[in-house]
């Protein structure tokens, strides 16, 4: 096939790639690690320029599609794209200097991290009680960056953050139910403190949402952007790439957060309500 007909179909599919993932093409450019000059090129319909192997590879990689696929070697029927190996499990490294998640956060700048933790999330919680859903060797190993420290990262990069999590967990927190049985009183009440001043410090930047358990149910799952989204296991993460894979899990966290019952501006006073009722009971 000759590059004037690979080069109009190449530009078609890495403009369908730029609209689908919502980005503006000077933000496209910069996930596939590719200038904006470059971009441009490629996107001009009177330009026949086709990529260098390397900035194929970039592409394909950050938007979970292959390389044939992207240059027309595979057709795309009903505008679907070929997706590649776009899935993985990953295991959690017990001897790890930092959570996995805290790279994958770095990886996004500008964008909006949605999460749905196990349990608390790590950036709202109290040295002593981050990842109390692992085993204890592992928690114990732990030496991850949590609180104010992660907090501040992320607004630094100029990302935003939005939690979505069950109001139980905080009702079972302060009451000092399962996981939390051998936590002392004094602690659990410190930590919804804690958690209330950080929403409040950090709003807009954090928006922490709670909904019902009893009514609904989701998995710990982070979207980072629409780079990556992972599925938490226990003990390893599914990991998926691919941008159909991505705006899934980004628009079931969109669906969680429109059936949630507390809002951003009502979640720090609520976790403040609890530790009072629990200290009546």
């Amino acid at each position: 096939m000759d590059k004037r007909d690979i080069a109009p179909v190449f530009r078609e599919r890495l403009l369908q790639l730029q609209q689908q993932s919502g980005l503006n093409p000077s933000e496209f450019a910069r996930q596939c690690q590719l200038d904006r000059s470059a971009m441009s090129q490629f996107l001009d319909p009177g330009n026949l320029r086709l990529p260098r192997a390397e900035a194929l590879m970039r592409i394909a990689s950050a938007q979970g599609v292959s390389i044939d696929w992207l240059l027309g070697a595979v057709g795309a029927e009903h505008g679907s794209q070929q997706v590649a190996s776009s899935s993985a499990i990953e295991l959690v490294d017990d001897s790890a200097q930092r959570s996995p998640l805290t790279q994958w956060r770095e990886e996004i700048s500008g964008g909006k991290t949605r999460y749905i933790p196990a349990y608390l999330p790590d950036m709202l919680s109290l040295p002593e009680l981050v990842n109390r859903e692992l085993e204890e060797p592992l928690r114990a190993s732990s030496r991850y960056s949590f609180g104010e420290e992660l907090l501040n990262d992320v607004k630094k990069r100029g990302n935003d953050l939005e939690i979505c999590m069950p109001v139980q967990v905080l009702q079972e927190l302060a009451q000092g139910y399962g996981i939390w049985a051998d936590i002392p009183q004094h602690l659990r009440a410190e930590q919804l403190d804690y958690m209330a001043d950080l929403i409040d410090s950090h709003y807009p930047n954090l928006r922490v949402y709670f909904y019902d358990r009893l009514k609904h149910y989701s998995a710990p799952l982070t979207v980072f952007g629409n780079k990556r989204a992972v599925v938490y296991l226990g003990g390893s993460y599914l990991v998926v790439t691919g941008s159909e894979q991505v705006s899934g899990l980004s628009k079931h966290f969109d669906h969680m957060v429109r059936i949630s019952h507390l809002l951003p501006h009502q979640t720090a006073q609520v976790c403040r309500e609890i530790k009072v009722a629990a200290s009546k009971t």
